[in-house]
């Protein structure tokens, strides 16, 4: 499945606070990003279990703890986030549930789905 995560263009005053700037040698400092997650292929990347993963390294993150779906234009499937063991940003998971039946979705059609979410991370 392909992913692409960018930051989204309305939110630009958030998504550039100056305070929340990583420095360089340092450890870096919390911040949060609203971003588009556009899904361009069907298939899951992984459809046993209904989940895809997000690559959050894709908007600057190297943690990705947590992550609010604020609007999606998929009204047939819910999602929710689920982060790395670690909080590894290039390993963040998004788990899709029909709405229908409330089970996982293996089998989702998620061609062209955007999803606006505003993630935490560093």
């Amino acid at each position: 499945m392909t992913v692409t995560i960018t930051t989204n263009q309305r939110f630009r005053h958030l998504n550039a606070d100056r305070s929340q700037v990583i420095k360089p040698g340092g450890v870096g400092v919390e911040k949060e990003i609203v971003c588009d997650i556009v899904l361009v292929d069907e298939d899951l990347s992984d459809a046993v279990i209904g989940e895809f993963v997000a690559d959050f390294t894709q908007v600057g993150l190297k943690e990705a703890y947590s992550c609010a779906i604020l609007a999606s234009d998929n009204f047939l499937d819910a999602f929710s986030f689920r982060p790395h063991a670690t909080n590894a940003a290039a390993l963040a998971r998004f788990h899709v549930t029909d709405m229908s039946d409330g089970l996982s979705n293996d089998d989702a059609d998620l061609a062209d789905t955007t999803l606006i979410v505003a993630v935490r991370g560093v």
